[in-house]
């Protein structure tokens, strides 16, 4: 079959991994993330799962609104959208979701999440260090 050229490869995406990760952040928070319901507490959970889905594995809102509906919760890409658009405002006055990001993006095999850790230290330290640290990342990838 021929495709034409409004047809693109879609990326497959590890739906274990995102399996795994919303499982592990409703048994780290208590929350379910697919729960019905507005509580804020469940809102911010949600949006840190609809971050790292976007994020670290680098899925389509489409996407995300299909996971999500396939766990029962109604979604659309408009609410995956405002959901990742609110994260780091959730962050900002929910000083946990950090904790959990961290924790959630340890456990990634993907390599964009050790980006993401790299990143996120050099953004907290003193800047001589983060000068070190970046000059010792990017002579790694050259070796790479």
């Amino acid at each position: 079959m021929k495709k034409n050229r409004y047809q693109s490869e879609k990326k497959i995406i590890n739906y274990n991994y995102i399996n795994y990760i919303s499982k592990l952040l409703e048994e780290i928070t208590g929350i379910d993330p697919f729960e019905h319901t507005r509580k804020l507490e469940t809102i911010e959970i949600r949006s840190l799962l609809v971050y790292i889905m976007r994020e670290v594995e680098g899925m389509t809102y489409e996407r995300i609104r299909d996971y999500f509906k396939s766990k029962g919760k109604s979604f659309d890409h408009a609410t995956a959208l405002h959901s990742y658009r609110n994260y780091p405002m959730y962050c900002r006055y929910n000083k946990k979701l950090d904790g959990y990001f961290d924790t959630l993006i340890s456990a990634s095999t993907v390599g964009i999440a050790k980006k993401i850790k790299a990143k996120k230290i050099i953004d907290n330290c003193d800047p001589s260090v983060a000068e070190i640290f970046t000059y010792m990342i990017e002579k790694d990838l050259q070796v790479s």
